[in-house]
């Protein structure tokens, strides 16, 4: 357990999607990262999500392997849809700069994510809230050596022929819709989770079959420990850690997934989103 306290007795239970690690035939995982992430065996379970945002003490990076950061960020809602990312992402990339002490910060993959009961979002493969628990980041794709292409071009634009000595992935998540949130992301607190949860599946995008790409999958643990915000501030970032290339014993990967908010009232406002991953880079 991580002996985090909460201020009160506050929360959810919500449904999450593991995988169910005895439907994967011999050839391994093979899934579609289409809408519904088809291909993957699921194992639904039903589970607590505490509200990190009423934590007594507030959940740190290096502790619980999330936070929330403030960017001093333009309230992202304000803005045209085709503004945000131009906003969006320096002020992620300082502020997690400043936040990890890295000498750089590498960023790709930036996208919108809109809760399906939002009829007017523009849609693509990755558009839906993501409902399967994952992380971004797997070992084989970051862990002994960065293969994953499109990290390793965002790191050649800076690294201006720096050896790496140390990196770490981090995911970058925030709404722009005000709160309460219908489809909140939830998180898994590092402490709670082994490798011995951990599941990689390889996917495809139907809009780029030739991509493969292998993701970090989980299979289910009571051990699991999950939270979620119930609210953030307009310029409010949550950043949780997706590998850390120092801590090869369990690689600080976090899981994590869209889930349902059974307190949502009717007719609230769809969450919309923004999201991107970055690398923390430490060099020689």
């Amino acid at each position: 357990m991580s002996g985090i306290a909460l201020a009160a007795d506050t929360g959810l239970r919500a449904s999450v999607n593991y995988v169910d690690p005895g439907k994967i035939g011999p050839e391994g995982l093979i899934f579609n990262f289409d809408q519904a992430w088809s291909g993957i065996p699921i194992d639904t379970r039903s589970v607590d999500v505490a509200d990190a945002a009423m934590l007594e003490i507030p959940a740190r990076l290096d502790v619980q392997g999330f936070q929330t950061m403030r960017i001093g960020c333009p309230d992202l809602g304000n803005l045209p849809l085709e503004e945000i990312e131009r906003h969006w992402v320096p002020a992620v990339k300082g502020q997690l700069q400043e936040l990890t002490g890295a000498d750089a910060v590498a960023c790709w993959g930036f996208s919108m994510r809109f809760s399906e009961s939002k009829a007017d979002a523009p849609r693509s493969d990755v558009s839906n809230p993501a409902r399967r628990v994952h992380a971004d980041f797997s070992p084989a794709e970051f862990g002994e050596e960065i293969r994953h292409r499109l990290t390793r071009e965002a790191i050649e634009r800076i690294a201006d022929g720096r050896k790496l000595k140390r990196w770490f992935g981090l995911n970058a998540w925030q709404t722009y819709s005000a709160p309460p949130y219908d489809t909140p992301l939830a998180v898994c607190d590092i402490p709670t989770m082994t490798l011995d949860d951990l599941v990689i599946g390889t996917g495809s995008a139907p809009s780029n079959p030739g991509l493969k790409l292998d993701l970090s999958l989980f299979s289910y643990s009571p051990a699991h420990r999950w939270y979620y915000y119930s609210q953030m501030a307009p310029d409010e970032v949550l950043v949780f850690q997706g590998i850390d290339s120092a801590e090869r014993g369990n690689w600080r990967i976090v899981p994590h997934t869209a889930i349902d908010n059974p307190l949502c009232p009717a007719g609230s406002a769809p969450r919309c989103s923004v999201e991107m991953r970055t690398m923390a880079l430490y060099f020689a």
